[in-house]
């Protein structure tokens, strides 16, 4: 369990970090976290029975060097057992548990690589890549929009009862609750709370981390961009560039002029100057670097997303604990804070008991002349009126009885003492209830089915007539052109649907005119070809050894699925314990 819990919350920081402020518990579970967390344990460890069925070993001296190569515990280019032994400390990993994962890491990596050695690309497969990723086509088509046959459907009851029976389960009624509650927020105590000078003097020692300046450091650097995009001959050349601007900076010049002439930041005019910074405002490579050099001293070339950094550190402050005199004011304050949430949360607690007590939360509120709410009705996954939506709250809530009193619940900083006044239970709707909303779901489906039939129909005369030109114009039809796209990067009228776009690129000069009518964003629309931008070939020598390279991680890939979906049927694997 230790082990799997390990890679979920592995897998939760890596989506946490991707999605940002969009990450959430329901993200999580859409995704399959759980899941994805345990399927990598069980290919873990069919691949490292595999590698003992093939005898793969990995020696001690790969191990060493693997871990050498790490960036992370470099400094100056060179391994460095400090900053492993800190790296690991920050990790709350022993060198044991962590050289153990790393050496089960490099089997892993010796297994996939004997399981995908025989893949192979041919240059014909190449081309033809190339071709579907840069060939390039022009549609003209016409759209036929659902929404303009609306006021073509004809009413009828019968039609729409049996519709409504048909999707009655859509318009189910979902659970709600209404509750009452009393707030207690710890700002309205912190006016309240009285501290001696001991106390504050206290808390500050235990908490002098807080009041810590980290090590800073004042550099300055010479950026030369690598642009996303740039092909090999092209970064070649700016490291070039980069290496002769080193060469300078240690053969004495003055750096600052360096940066004016060179530099590609917009820190060029101020001679590359980025001021003091702690180590977590830049990013890691670059502060890696600058954080290992001494003053005056000048790094080697340092590669970030960025591009090539020379850097000179000019200044090092060193990481110091603010004076208590200095801080005074602000460790009072959050000493006040705190005590006010224990305030608050007691409070909440003692009022919950009192409500309980009198069986009842609006009569234990009018004793103690504090407000109540009334949240009105709320789904498990609405907000509450005040309080927004929480999650956890809501689930809390919606396991209360009728009548029942919550005891203190956080909501932030401030805690919520409920009470249930109400529930309704989920349940199927008559159609009376939810007839407006029906109907007009009856019309759009109606309407689509319209729609579709016209542009079956349009389609079948334009096929006859080999063009769309004259179905236009027969029916004031506007037609529409994609502009020239590729199958890798659609025209965002055409959505991004594969049968679109497969049909697309098929079409010729001979048939121009697409076979079937499509669905395109709740739309349907018909299309001919109406120019095609083959690739050039000479651009294809250029661009062949990378091609081959993608195209052989995609064949390796699929090489390793296949085997590893075999191999997983061909085992016995139980879960004994759900997640």
């Amino acid at each position: 369990m230790r082990e799997y819990q390990s890679t979920y919350n592995n897998l939760i920081e890596q989506m946490r970090r991707q999605f940002g402020r969009q990450f959430s518990t329901q993200l999580v579970e859409s995704l399959g976290l759980k899941e994805q967390a345990l399927d990598r344990l069980i290919n873990r460890t069919l691949l490292l029975e595999e590698a003992g069925v093939l005898g793969l070993e990995i020696t001690q001296g790969e191990l060493q060097d693997a871990i050498r190569a790490y960036p992370a515990f470099q400094s100056n280019g060179q391994f460095d057992p400090r900053r492993y032994q800190q790296a690991l400390r920050y990790l709350r990993l022993t060198p044991q548990e962590f050289e153990l994962s790393q050496h089960d890491d490099l089997l892993i990596s010796k297994v996939e690589r004997f399981i995908t050695r025989g893949a192979k690309v041919l240059e014909a497969e190449v081309r033809s890549f190339y071709h579907h990723i840069k060939d390039k086509v022009n549609l003209k088509y016409i759209l036929v929009e659902p929404g303009e046959f609306a006021d073509k459907v004809e009413e009828n009851e019968e039609a729409l009862e049996r519709y409504f029976n048909e999707h009655r389960e859509e318009y189910r009624l979902v659970a709600k609750r209404q509750i009452i509650y009393v707030r207690f927020a710890p700002r309205d105590y912190v006016d309240a709370v009285e501290l001696d000078d001991e106390e504050v003097q206290e808390y500050y020692q235990l908490h002098e981390d807080n009041y810590q300046e980290p090590k800073k450091v004042r550099a300055r650097h010479i950026l030369f961009k690598i642009p996303q995009g740039t092909t090999p001959s092209e970064e070649q050349a700016i490291e070039a560039r980069a290496k002769e601007a080193l060469t300078l900076v240690k053969n004495g010049d003055d750096f600052a002029d360096l940066a004016r002439k060179y530099s590609q930041d917009s820190t060029a005019s101020k001679g590359g100057d980025l001021g003091y910074f702690a180590r977590a405002d830049m990013v890691e490579p670059f502060a890696d670097t600058a954080f290992s050099l001494e003053k005056g001293e000048i790094s080697e070339l340092v590669r970030t997303r960025f591009g090539l950094h020379i850097i000179k550190v000019e200044d090092i402050q060193e990481a110091s604990t603010q004076p208590f005199v200095e801080v005074e004011e602000a460790v009072r304050q959050a000493l006040k804070t705190e005590r006010a949430r224990e305030i608050a949360r007691e409070r909440a607690e003692t009022f919950a008991d009192e409500s309980r007590a009198q069986d009842d939360l609006r009569k234990a509120a009018t004793d103690k002349d504090l407000q109540v709410t009334e949240s009105g009705l709320f789904a498990v996954n609405e907000p509450i009126l005040e309080l927004g939506y929480h999650p956890e709250l809501n689930e809390q809530i919606f396991a209360l009885q009728l009548k029942e009193v919550s005891p203190g619940l956080s909501v932030g900083e401030d805690h919520v003492v409920t009470q249930l006044v109400e529930i309704q239970d989920s349940r199927l709707p008559e159609l009376k209830e939810v007839k407006d909303a029906a109907k007009q779901n009856w019309i759009a489906e109606q309407s689509k089915i319209l729609a579709r039939k016209q542009a079956e129909e349009w389609l079948e005369t334009s096929l006859q007539e080999g063009d769309l030109s004259q179905v236009a114009s027969r029916n004031d039809l506007d037609i529409k052109e994609t502009g020239l796209f590729t199958s890798v990067a659609p025209a965002p009228s055409l959505g991004n649907q594969r049968g679109v776009l497969v049909t697309a690129f098929a079409l010729t000069a001979e048939r121009p005119v697409a076979p079937e009518v499509y669905e395109v964003n709740g739309n349907f629309i018909i299309f001919q070809m109406k120019a095609r931008d083959p690739a050039p070939e000479d651009q294809f020598q250029k661009e062949q050894g990378t091609l081959d390279r993608q195209l052989l991680r995609v064949k390796k890939q699929e090489a390793f699925t296949r085997w590893m979906s075999a191999r997983r049927e061909q085992s016995d694997i139980r879960i004994l314990q759900e997640l």
